[in-house]
């Protein structure tokens, strides 16, 4: 199955090179919309995997744009700017476009380039999906820890009878150690 594509563009000479570049490689170009348009609109409505915005310079707006569409539809997205300004390539990195090229690409060298930031960008949503989990894990288990002291507190037990007791209230109650935990701790406040 062909890489589905949205090219971000306002000139349509330039986005028309492109456009033949990219379905030559192979890929799938749903459509190109401008840089003023809806993109929050149009990446609901078409779905691509990858997004290519080509832009002599791109604005604030489209950068900040860009920015809240990877945090609402997390898909890599491809900067192809025909002149270097400074601080841009910071600039979009920091608004989450996964490659930034100056001066143009050569048709037989699209394929690698969208191919190596579709790479890039899933194995970054990879790692920050893993630091989540690992996070929310690290948050649970501090709950329990914390609802171990306040039942040990409570009934003067020790740290094993504390974790018995919670443990045996989370199987009555069928929820989660971490569920129980946070249930206690709100009632202890």
């Amino acid at each position: 199955m062909a890489v589905r594509v949205l090219i971000v563009d306002a000139k349509p000479a330039r986005s028309q090179r492109l456009e033949s570049a990219l379905r030559e490689a192979g890929f799938d170009v749903l459509m190109t919309v401008d840089e003023t348009d809806d993109l929050s609109a149009r990446m609901e409505a078409q779905e691509p995997d990858a997004v290519i915005v080509d832009a002599d310079l791109p604005s604030r707006d489209t950068l900040e744009n860009l920015g809240q569409l990877g945090r609402r539809y997390p898909k890599p997205v491809i900067m192809l700017a025909e002149n270097e300004v400074p601080d841009m390539a910071r600039d979009a990195a920091r608004a989450g476009v996964s490659a930034y090229v100056v001066d143009g690409v050569a048709p037989s060298v699209i394929r690698s380039l969208v191919d190596v930031a579709i790479g890039h960008f899933q194995a970054h949503h990879q790692l920050r999906n893993e630091l989540k989990r690992t996070q929310q894990t690290l948050a649970e288990r501090k709950a329990v820890d914390r609802a171990k002291c306040l039942l040990m507190e409570r009934h003067g037990v020790g740290e094993e009878a504390a974790y018995g007791r919670l443990r045996k209230i989370a199987m009555d109650r069928r929820l989660s150690l971490s569920a129980v935990a946070r249930e206690l701790l709100d009632d202890g406040r």
